[in-house]
């Protein structure tokens, strides 16, 4: 698939020393509210199998706008996650997102492999949220384009976060191979799980991971990432609301947006202020879909799939079916991953299908050689 193959050179080059131990790689997405790990395997058939994970809640602040504020509590997550991993793997994928990273489809002339390259580099300067020569930036050809040129998928991440993160891995012991795009890494998770159904040319998709701090919106068609966008609202920004209305501290925002008072009953206050986010929210994503509307005369979908903590906001879903007039439903990778049975309990499952997609993504890169 070609969109495994956008990121794989935004990493760092690493010269290994000699390793005995297992081959796999750790995937680790580092969010705002907690530290995912993962580990996947791949049958001779070509199947995936989920063979650990573990999640570990981060303090409020621990990471804001992808700098890292609290390093000791991430530290300290970090081992609570290994050991809960209980992971015999040295080699970890570690994945980026937000403020100082990019994913950006451009439409380009083309010409020579070192045309493309140039125009790439003259185009993608136009989005960047920093200087081009303070990040990586790797691209793929996705195809032609009506004008006669192509278009290609852009990934970018600043080179000093890309440093960051790997530095703060690496000093629980992994080994830091691959630094990829959360983004990217939840699609190859579509990808895999939905099939040849999923990649016919006569259907349009939309594919969204509510993260804490904003949701990531795709259109996917003939097998390929066709239009991506970043919008700055998430699951994070209902919390904080309830937080300055109600008074409350972090945590019981959390479990009153989730849960209520406990008995499965979401008090008519947490729904109003709820149903105001998801107003602005709503509004954000019209204007999106306009966009692409009024850009490819394409007004229908074939349907929506949802990951991310935000996918459990009460009534979102329904809310989403009036607005695309299509179905929404939660993507679930166990319809088509296995999972080890002896390290993933039952309880755990909710938690990977909402929450876990990203950090399965980045457990599926191979090592690079």
């Amino acid at each position: 698939m070609a969109i495994k193959k956008i990121f794989e050179s935004i990493k760092e080059t690493i010269t290994d020393a000699i390793y005995l131990g297992p081959k796999g790689i750790i995937g680790i997405d580092i969010g705002l509210s907690a530290i995912k790990m993962a580990e996947v395997s791949l049958s001779a058939e070509g199947s995936y199998k989920i063979m650990n994970y573990s999640s570990i809640p981060l303090p409020e602040g621990a990471i804001i706008e992808d700098e890292i504020q609290k390093e000791d509590e991430i530290l300290a997550a970090l081992q609570a996650g290994l050991k809960e991993l209980r992971s015999g793997n040295k080699f970890a994928c570690v994945g980026l997102s937000g403020a100082n990273t990019l994913i950006k489809r451009l439409q380009l002339a083309g010409g020579t492999e070192e045309e493309i390259d140039d125009q790439v580099s003259w185009e993608a300067e136009q989005y960047l949220p920093f200087p081009i020569d303070e990040g990586n930036i790797a691209f793929s050809v996705v195809g032609e384009n009506q004008g006669g040129g192509v278009d290609v998928i852009v990934g970018a991440a600043k080179k000093s976060t890309v440093t960051a993160f790997k530095d703060i891995v690496e000093r629980v012991n992994l080994k830091v191979k691959v630094v990829d795009l959360g983004a990217a890494a939840t699609l190859n998770v579509f990808e895999s799980a939905l099939g040849e159904e999923f990649k016919r040319s006569d259907k349009t998709w939309i594919l969204m991971d509510l993260g804490a701090q904003k949701t990531h919106f795709m259109i996917y068609k003939n097998g390929v990432l066709v239009f991506f966008k970043e919008i700055n609202i998430g699951g994070l920004t209902i919390t904080e609301e309830i937080q300055r209305h109600m008074g409350v501290n972090y945590e019981e925002a959390e479990s009153l947006k989730i849960h209520g008072d406990g008995n499965g009953n979401i008090p008519e206050e947490i729904i109003e202020i709820i149903n105001q986010v998801l107003d602005s929210f709503f509004g954000e994503l019209k204007k999106t879909i306009d966009f692409w509307v009024s850009s490819t005369s394409e007004e229908s979908f074939d349907g929506c799939y949802l990951t991310g903590g935000g996918a459990q906001v009460p009534g979102l879903i329904e809310a989403l079916q009036e607005l695309l007039e299509t179905e929404v439903q939660v993507f679930n990778p166990f319809s088509s991953f296995s999972y080890n049975k002896n390290k993933i309990s039952e309880e755990l499952i909710d938690e990977i299908a909402f929450r876990g997609v990203c950090a399965i993504g980045l457990a599926m890169r191979s090592i690079p050689k």
